[in-house]
């Protein structure tokens, strides 16, 4: 039989195994990769596999490096740099389809093997979590049956063999890779979050602007913002106030961040409810999002300091004026901090709000004669505030998740027209009205509420929201316009709002629901105890064991002993006790072949059994009987019905030790 043999000389199940572990490698990447650099990249190695495919139109190799140029400058185009972390996993996605189209030899393979696992590596660089892991078992299986492939000339022989000896090898590298995972010093942060551009993947979150609708936007969303462990109680859905971004500024239509001085030291939080009671202290574990700021209950009560396991603390943020925190770490990786905040609804300010929080634009007029009209009828300012939310209480407002584009004067539009909208709209509208009757106002944004999952709570980015805070009594003080129009927002949370409008019915089932905190719960974990695995983890776990920290050399040498106790672990007993029977067989067969090589008869290449006792009975004639002796009872002890058989292997086995014995006497 022969073998199919492509036109460059690799077997065609060979390159088909190739193509298949390249995919492999690139699947992951599908889903943090633009689509355009995905679709060709993929497309590449499809079209080489599908022979139908191929034949019809073959790409010459000339062309192939013009094309990679061509690739390379729409990269640069498209992210505006090269030497990043995106534009470089992009052009590596490309490169890999280039080379697997262009393999010619076993040299080529290998290199091909070698840039896919790097490409498999780099989905690692955007998430971490056990999905990430999970997704990635089958292309390291697929690299490493490609490597056994290439090692024994690039030919599938016998491919369950194969399967399971690769099998047989990564099961047992595990124990290896735990070893280095656990003991190989960590670093205190990855080198590809430094310096990278755009979200990779990360969840943004909330950003420096609010527009009409963004908010709504996010809150489609049911990734995982931030998960927190509570010491001590748990508030109530009403304390839930995630405070995030502030925007005190306003251009008409878009609410944004003005810049604040940061403070490096903490004062503490003066609010004329707090109690002794109201204070709470909390552990945060923040996705990554690639914004310069830290969510915190209302109102942070000290400066977050980030989780270590030796007892040491780094504060990771400073504070605005206006009880923003924002971060002095780059957010590229889940962050695990602690801080303690006040419930409150009210705090005193540290100097008297400015012009910033009164109107600085003339747009929207008919909002500005509305409050001007309620402010003479409602001179006191808690009064007028508590009125405004009457009249979304009580009038024809409605809350959405999916509210009409509004137009020209985006508040007047949303006061006299849609009267439709999500939070941003509410607090907009509300923070500006009271900016108009000349009162002091901020557009607050964050997280509201949160779902708690056995000892911990998840907060999702579609538990955003947007609230406001006026300057009335010496104090900013919290209202939430969206509670007087949807008070099962603050008190069910964004679920009860979804399935009011019909959406994500099957997320909402109770077993749908169950599995999905029970994943999380497992992700939560993984995260804690694998990603969350640092320098501070290593130098408890040593704690633990009741010895010092090693030092490199001792590290390297510790590591050397147990890797190499393992592997003779594996050769040794290991490869006894799950020796087959018929070795025994196949035992006395090799010593009777290298005792006629040593004579001058070798056997052959690929040479059966039956064909070499042949030629030595056509050398030796008059040891026909004992050759064909010998050669029943191999037949038998390897492919017998009783193979399998320990007293019938042994008895073969014996025979054929008889036999060679005399075979070695003349």
């Amino acid at each position: 039989m022969t073998r199919a043999v492509s036109q460059s000389g690799l077997p065609e199940s060979t390159r088909r195994l190739l193509g298949v572990t390249v995919l492999l490698t690139q699947l992951p990447l599908l889903l943090h990769l633009p689509m355009w650099i995905c679709l060709p990249g993929t497309l590449l190695v499809l079209w080489r596999i599908i022979p139908s495919l191929h034949n019809r139109l073959t790409l010459p190799t000339l062309i192939m490096t013009p094309l990679v140029l061509v690739g390379a400058f729409a990269i640069v185009m498209h992210y505006g740099h090269i030497f990043n972390r995106d534009p470089c996993v992009a052009f590596l996605f490309l490169l890999v389809g280039f080379k697997y189209l262009e393999s010619n030899s076993r040299h080529d393979a290998s290199l091909l093997v070698v840039l896919s696992a790097f490409l498999l590596m780099t989905q690692f660089f955007y998430w971490q979590s056990i999905a990430a892991a999970i997704s990635s078992i089958p292309a390291i299986f697929f690299i490493g049956l490609s490597l056994f492939t290439l090692q024994r000339g690039y030919a599938i022989t016998d491919i369950r063999f194969m399967v399971n000896i690769t099998a047989k090898l990564l099961l047992q590298a595990i124990p290896i890779a735990m070893l280095l995972f656990v003991a190989v010093p960590r670093v205190t942060s990855p080198g590809w979050g430094e310096g990278t551009s755009g979200n990779g993947g990360a969840t943004t979150g909330l950003s420096s602007r609010m527009s009409p609708g963004s908010i709504s936007e996010l809150s489609k969303s049911d990734a995982v913002a931030f998960r927190v462990e509570f010491q001590g109680r748990t508030p109530t859905p009403y304390d839930l106030y995630w405070r995030g971004p502030v925007l005190s500024g306003f251009d008409g239509r878009d609410w944004f961040i003005l810049p604040r001085a940061k403070h490096n030291t903490f004062t503490q939080t003066q609010s004329s409810n707090a109690t002794p009671a109201s204070r709470l202290n909390y552990t945060v574990t923040l996705e990554p999002t690639h914004n310069p700021w830290l969510p915190a209950l209302d109102a942070p009560a000290s400066l977050p300091v980030r989780i270590t396991r030796n007892n040491t603390r780094e504060t990771i943020a400073a504070i605005t004026e206006e009880k923003q925190l924002d971060s002095l770490i780059k957010l590229t990786r889940p962050v695990r901090y602690s801080t303690e905040s006040v419930i409150t609804d009210r705090f005193f300010a540290n100097a008297i709000p400015g012009a910033e929080y009164l109107l600085t634009t003339e747009r929207n007029p008919k909002a500005r004669r509305l409050a001007t009209e309620m402010r003479s009828t409602y001179p006191d300012d808690a009064v007028l505030a508590n009125q405004i939310l009457r009249m979304f209480n009580q009038e024809n407002f409605s809350y959405t998740l999916s509210p009409p584009k509004l137009q020209g004067d985006a508040i007047d539009d949303f006061l006299f027209n849609s009267r439709s909208g999500f939070c941003e709209h509410y607090s907009g509208s509300f923070v500006f009205m009271m900016r108009a009757a000349g009162i002091p106002a901020r557009v607050v944004t964050g997280y509201q509420g949160g779902e708690i999952n056995d000892n911990y709570m998840i907060v999702r980015q579609s538990d955003a929201h947007a609230w406001a805070e006026v300057f009335i009594d010496e104090q900013w003080q919290r209202f939430d316009p969206t509670a007087a129009v949807a008070p099962e927002r603050i008190e069910q949370g964004i679920g009860e709002v979804l399935r009011s409008e019909g959406r994500n019915a099957i997320a909402q089932l109770p077993l749908v629901k169950a599995l999905q905190l029970k994943w999380d719960k497992v992700n939560y974990t993984w995260q804690s105890m694998v990603i969350g695995f640092d320098s501070d983890s290593q130098s408890e776990m040593w704690q633990k064991l009741g010895l010092q920290k090693p030092g490199a050399l001792t590290l390297v040498l510790l590591i050397l002993a147990a890797v190499l106790v393992w592997i003779a672990l594996i050769l040794a007993p290991w490869s006894l006790l799950r020796r087959d029977r018929s070795d025994l067989c196949q035992l006395q067969w090799e010593k009777l072949c290298r005792s006629f090589e040593s004579r001058g008869i070798a056997r052959h290449n690929g040479e059966t059994a039956e064909a070499y006792v042949v030629r030595l009975t056509e050398h030796w004639p008059i040891h026909k009987n004992t050759l064909g002796q010998l050669l029943a009872a191999y037949h038998a002890g390897r492919f017998g019905k009783d193979s399998e058989d320990a007293a019938a292997q042994k008895r073969y086995a014996g025979l054929m030790r008889d036999a060679r014995k005399q075979l070695n006497q003349f």
